[in-house]
């Protein structure tokens, strides 16, 4: 045992690892970073290529100047009209156990 391995392992010292499997190690976690960036993209794609299942909502005002909730269901095309957060959030809460 040489005196520089018992001194790293007193203080807990991690000995380096071996050029191979340093060589490895890099090439896995380079890998690793490729496969998530990957999958990001192909998610984002997807999500361009079919179109986003959520809802949209809007708030606008009428000539009145009345607040408006404008709910946009992809999945039905359909739009909805409320005239308080409330209603909207009934319906939202219905549409759900449908």
């Amino acid at each position: 045992m040489k005196p520089n391995s018992l001194y790293a392992q007193l203080e807990l010292i991690p000995e380096p690892l071996e050029r191979s499997v340093q060589t490895d190690y890099s090439i896995a976690r380079v890998w690793a970073e490729a496969k998530q960036r990957l999958s990001i993209v192909g998610t984002a794609l997807l999500t361009y290529l079919c179109g986003s299942t959520d809802l949209s909502v809007t708030v606008k005002r009428n000539h009145r100047g009345n607040t408006l909730f404008v709910a946009y269901d992809p999945v039905t095309q359909q739009r909805h009209t409320f005239s308080s957060e409330q209603e909207l959030r009934v319906w939202v809460d219905q549409r759900y156990y449908q």
